[in-house]
Formats: structure tokens, sequence, C-alpha cells
């Protein structure tokens, strides 16, 4: 383990100590030559004169012994002290060669710091490259099932017109008034053709209710590229629906980021069971059928009735729309294949009212 000395150019408090410990070596030194030349002095005078000048003082041999050791015990302090400056040296160019050490890995630790960040940006592109793929995957997904259907539903129109090619019947022409588009601020009022019987389709109820349920679990639906649910049921119908969730560029005073967006990619009006409605003949005559009781509440300047029809029920769809007329209002016709579900997407196409 090495101790940290002080560099070059700051004091040493050891240099303090050589300093006193070279004073006492210089003044016992010269104390021990005084002595001395006092004790070869005395040994050359006469005797007489030892006796007869009591004024010299007789040389101690204890306290010369004493000094003696006093000295050797100096010098030894000394040799310890050059020692321990010799240390200091040493220790002190093995911290300089520590720092190097020292300064050494923090260029490499700052060069393997730039290719870890070099490497992270590598992977955040690989996995964005990845995800678009994966929404390119399923967007085509969806194209080709949707392409399958469309191809479904036109294979069993045509089974079901070959089995079911009426005989000649006199066409009653009904003047069809100029159709158009509902928009956003016409309000539909939906209903069912199948077997011959209607029933009302609580589409506009079960979608508000939808609206409701996502804008409060929003953040759940987030944490999920898809996510499938289901409301009801009202009026025997459920609506099961698919939400996907999608980056989108976003940018605000501080710079451009990605936020998420939700979209609604199918809904599906799935009946708690079959049959449901009543027939179409005992609706129209009857006053407290379920149809005309809600078209009591239904304006005919606002509202547009949408009929959803299958191919079973295209006679009792004109017998609908002639008495509808009547009443005022604006017809629009859904037809649909068997086993297909009244369903809507943000792809869809608008109703179109005569």
């Amino acid at each position: 383990m090495f101790f940290r000395g002080k560099r070059v150019g700051e004091t040493l408090e050891i240099g303090g100590q050589d300093s006193f410990l070279d004073l006492v070596s210089n003044v016992v030194g010269i104390l021990l030559i005084l002595l001395m030349i006092a004790g070869i002095r005395a040994q050359n005078s006469p005797p007489e004169i030892e006796t007869v000048n009591p004024s010299v003082p007789a040389v101690d041999h204890k306290i010369l012994a004493d000094i003696q050791t006093n000295y050797e015990t100096f010098q030894e302090k000394e040799l310890t002290a050059i020692k321990l400056r010799e240390d200091v040296s040493t220790i002190h160019e093995q911290m300089e060669i520590l720092d190097e050490h020292i300064r050494v890995q923090a260029i490499q630790h700052a060069q393997l710091f730039d290719m870890m960040t070099s490497v992270r940006a590598a992977i955040e592109t690989a996995a964005e490259e990845k995800d678009q793929e994966t929404k390119e995957k399923i967007e085509y997904q969806r194209q080709l099932q949707e392409i399958e259907t469309k191809l479904e539903q036109i294979t069993r129109t045509k089974q079901w017109l070959q089995a079911n090619r009426p005989q000649s019947t006199v066409i009653e022409n009904i003047p069809t008034p100029i159709s158009k588009l509902v928009n956003e601020k016409d309000r539909e009022a939906h209903f069912r053709l199948l077997g011959g019987n209607i029933v009302y389709v609580p589409f506009l109820e079960l979608f508000e209710k939808m609206k409701l349920e996502i804008a409060q679990n929003q953040t759940q639906y987030f944490k999920q590229k898809m996510s499938e649910n289901k409301i009801g049921p009202l009026n025997y119908f459920y609506l099961e629906y698919m939400l996907a969730t999608y980056d989108v560029p976003m940018q605000d005073v501080y710079g451009t980021g990605v936020g998420k967006s939700l979209q609604l990619e199918y809904a599906e009006m799935v009946p708690v069971r079959e049959p449901l409605g009543e027939p179409l003949k005992n609706a129209l005559l009857s006053p407290d059928s379920e149809l005309k009781r809600r078209l009591k509440i239904y304006r005919q300047d606002i509202y547009t009735i949408t009929v959803w029809v299958y191919p079973d029920s295209f006679e009792e769809f004109i017998e609908l729309k002639k008495f509808l007329y009547a009443q005022g209002y604006r017809v629009a016709g859904r037809p649909l294949e068997f086993g297909i579900p009244i369903s809507g997407s943000p792809r869809g196409s608008k109703s179109a009212a005569q």
C-alpha cells in the first residue's frame, strides 16, 4: 500500500527535522573536540600543576561516555531520517507512476463510453426499423384479410343468387330520390332486416359507450399494440372492437419527439341470440311495434333511417322503404352477406341516403 506524500515544490516536515539533527550533531561535535583538547592538556601538564592549580577542572569520564552515547544515538536518528527521506522520494515516484496509470485508464474509460454510446444508438435505430417493419407487416396482413373477406362475400353472394334465382315477376316502379352521403351533422337510426324480421340496432349508443370506455382506460391501451374489448349488451347487441397503438411524431417548444396514438381498427355489432326482432308486416301494421315507437322520437328533418339488409330480406326492404318515404324519412340501405356482422371502421364508407 502506498501513502501519498507531498510533491516536489511542497515543504516536507522531514527536511526541518534534518536541519535540527544537523545542528545538534555539530554542537555535540564541538563539545567533544573541546573535551578532547582539555583531556590532552591535562595529560601533558605536570602533576604538581594539577594539584597546585585548583582552577582547572578534572575530566569526568562518565559525562564523556554519556556524550559519546548521545552522539551515536543522534547519528542513528540522522541515518533513520535519511532513510525516511529516501522512502518518501520512492513513494513520490510511485505516486507519479500511479497518477499516469489513472490518467491512461480515464482515457480508455472515455473511449469505451463513446463506443457504448454508439452501440446503443445503433441498437435503438435497429429497434425502430424493426418496429416499422412490424407495423407494415400488420398493415399488409390487414389489407390481405380485407381482400379475402371481400372475395368470400362476393363468392357467397354469387352462390346465393344462383341458388335463389327468382322467376319473372312484375317490378313495381318506385320513384327514387337523388341520394346523398350522410354527413357528420346528420343523425342515423339503424335497423336490421334478417329473415324478414326487423330489429333496432343501438349502433350509435354503443359507440358512445365505447368512446367513454376508451377515454377512461387509454393509459392501459397505450401499453399494448393491439387491444380487444366488448361493450354491452344493449337492446340484444354487443359491440366488439379492436384498438391499435401507433407511434406518431410530435413537436413542442422543447423539440421533436415520439408520442402514442390510438386507432380503431374495427367494431362489430354481435347479437346475443337469433332470431331477433319481429316480422316486418307485423311491425308496419301494429301501432305499438318497436319500429313505430322508435320512429316517434326521430324527426324526419334530422334523422336518416339506415337499414342493414341481408339477401333474404330484399323484398321486405322495398316495402319498408316505401313506408319510410311516406313518413318523410331519408333512407339508406346497407346490404350484407350472410354471416357478416354489422360493422364499422375509420376506413369504412358512409351511408348514402335517399
